[in-house]
């Protein structure tokens, strides 16, 4: 219980030391006047004091050596007995001075950090102004993000409350490193081929980290549109979108003034433009695939659309088979169909493709599987 009471004691005689702390020295802040100032105070305590005290001393010990009081005589010794100590209330002038000049600098600097908090409000407002004009005139990203523009604001200039209008630094590193990550690319896309859903992954999981990395500042739909486009029609699509979006964000960003480099935007555009220019199919089995997919699994509008894609499909296939040495009646070019579509094709796709191939390669196609069935044991 003792311990108790000594711990209740002291939680409340904090605040009381506080307290009295606070009442017997007070800072000097903006807004307190040199009346108020503990320093001011105390100077003027201890030097009138210490002043008042040494006279009083010095008074009562006078001699009156042999003159009247309150002759010329006596008061001249008295002035000259006070000396001392108007000399030392005259050292706390000096203090209060500089006291004074002290107090005075404070309140200018806090004026002068509140002037510049206005400037950076007053700019930022107007910052924000100018960039609400270009995205109500230019819309850059309409076609690929319903992102806000004031959260596409606050992430291409994060500091921008602060007076900082500076692109974000991780936009600008994206901007300065796209360039070698497309030269990657394109190298992949050389060496792909396009005749196995198997690698198609690699380039995937290209495309996903840079429309991470899109996405991050303007949330742009890249993919949501494209699901029944064909493999490579996909990736021209999203290379459109992908530069779409550099057009929009190096806009964006300079809209106010040059923060990012127009000829890393170019650079990044011609990168682009050569891997459109690759994503053709190179080798027999790229191209019957492609065919094969936009003829069965692209969708439909009517009848009339659907006879022209098996017509197109029907003149390609005998266009490859001919430059191959067949005619329309030998079809050499039945093994590679086969084997496309057994490696890319699920049961129900196969049905799809079966109804657009031309009977000719249909009949062969079946034969071919007849004696593939009837060599097995």
């Amino acid at each position: 219980m003792p311990i108790q009471e000594m711990a209740t004691e002291m939680s409340t005689n904090r605040p009381r030391r506080k307290l009295f702390k606070r009442t017997l020295w007070k800072r000097m802040e903006a807004n307190t006047t040199l009346l108020e100032s503990s320093a001011f105070r105390w100077t003027i305590r201890v030097f009138g004091y210490t002043s008042l005290l040494y006279a009083a001393i010095v008074v009562l010990n006078l001699e009156a050596h042999n003159t009247e009081p309150l002759s010329p005589e006596h008061l001249n010794n008295v002035v000259v007995a006070l000396k001392n100590p108007a000399l030392i209330a005259g050292v706390s002038l000096p203090l209060l001075g500089l006291i004074a000049s002290h107090l005075r600098s404070i309140q200018t600097k806090k004026q002068i950090e509140t002037q510049q908090d206005q400037n950076i409000f007053s700019n930022y407002l107007a910052h924000r102004s100018q960039f609400n004009e270009f995205m109500e005139e230019e819309a850059p990203l309409v076609n690929v993000s319903r992102i806000s523009k004031w959260t596409m604001y606050g992430r291409l200039f994060p500091k921008a409350e602060e007076g900082d209008f500076e692109i974000n630094s991780t936009l600008a590193s994206f901007f300065e490193t796209l360039p070698k990550r497309l030269t990657k690319l394109t190298k992949i896309l050389e060496s792909t081929t396009y005749n196995r859903k198997e690698n198609w992954n690699d380039l995937e999981t290209i495309f996903d980290d840079l429309e991470s990395d899109f996405r991050e500042f303007s949330q742009a739909v890249f993919t949501d549109d494209l699901d029944k486009e064909l493999f490579l029609s996909k990736l021209e699509r999203r290379i459109d979108k992908h530069l779409i979006c550099v057009h929009a964000l190096h806009e964006c960003s300079n809209f106010h003034r040059a923060l990012l480099d127009e000829n890393s935007v170019w650079e990044i555009q011609e990168k682009y433009v050569q891997c459109k220019s690759i994503l053709k199919p190179q080798s027999l089995r790229e191209r019957i695939l492609h065919e094969l997919r936009a003829a069965a699994l692209s969708p439909r509008t009517s009848l009339t659309e659907d006879r022209e894609r098996e017509q197109a499909l029907k003149g390609k296939l005998f266009f490859e088979n001919l430059c191959m040495g067949g005619d329309d009646s030998d079809i050499v070019i039945a093994k590679e169909i086969s084997e496309v579509i057994d490696q890319n094709f699920n049961s129900e796709e196969k049905l799809e493709v079966e109804r657009v191939l031309p009977a000719a390669i249909n009949i062969h196609l079946t034969v071919l599987n007849n004696e593939g069935q009837e060599s097995q044991p």
